[in-house]
Formats: structure tokens, sequence, C-alpha cells
């Protein structure tokens, strides 16, 4: 079920961050850039991101709408493992 795969998205990205975060760590980019690069993210992705996103949306923050992506892929991901 999809409500099944994006709350387990949500508990991987919830455990990214406390790893990254124990401790009073700082998120660092490249951490940030392996996760994404989990769920199939890389730098042709964030470029074409980049340019629609600001067609799209111009004023929208765009670390958001990322995250969002993150998670929806991630949740995409773990539906077609159990599939």
């Amino acid at each position: 079920m999809l409500t099944d795969a994006l709350d387990e998205a949500f508990t991987r990205l919830e455990d990214f961050l406390a790893v990254q975060t124990a401790d009073g760590g700082r998120l660092e980019l490249a951490h940030v850039l392996r996760l994404q690069e989990s769920v199939g993210v890389d730098d042709d992705t964030r470029a074409v991101f980049a340019q629609r996103l600001s067609a799209v949306q111009p004023d929208v923050p765009a670390g958001a709408v990322l995250l969002g992506l993150l998670v929806g892929l991630s949740a995409a991901q773990l539906q077609a493992e159990k599939a």
C-alpha cells in the first residue's frame, strides 16, 4: 500500500536526520548528496529540477520541494521493492 511506503519513507528520512544530527552534529552536504543519490537524484536530475521548478514556481523554496521529492522517490522505491 502506498501509504505504508510513504510512512516508511518518512521514517527513513527521520532516521537519516537523527544520525546526522546526533550529539549536535550538522547536516553535511556530502551526506545529503548521498541521500539524494540513494533514490536516484544526481547532478543531471538536480539541474532539471532547478530549471523546471523555477519555471513552474519561481518563488517556492527549492529545499522544501526537494525534500518532498526525496520522500516521494523513497516511497516509490520502497513500494517497488515490495511488489
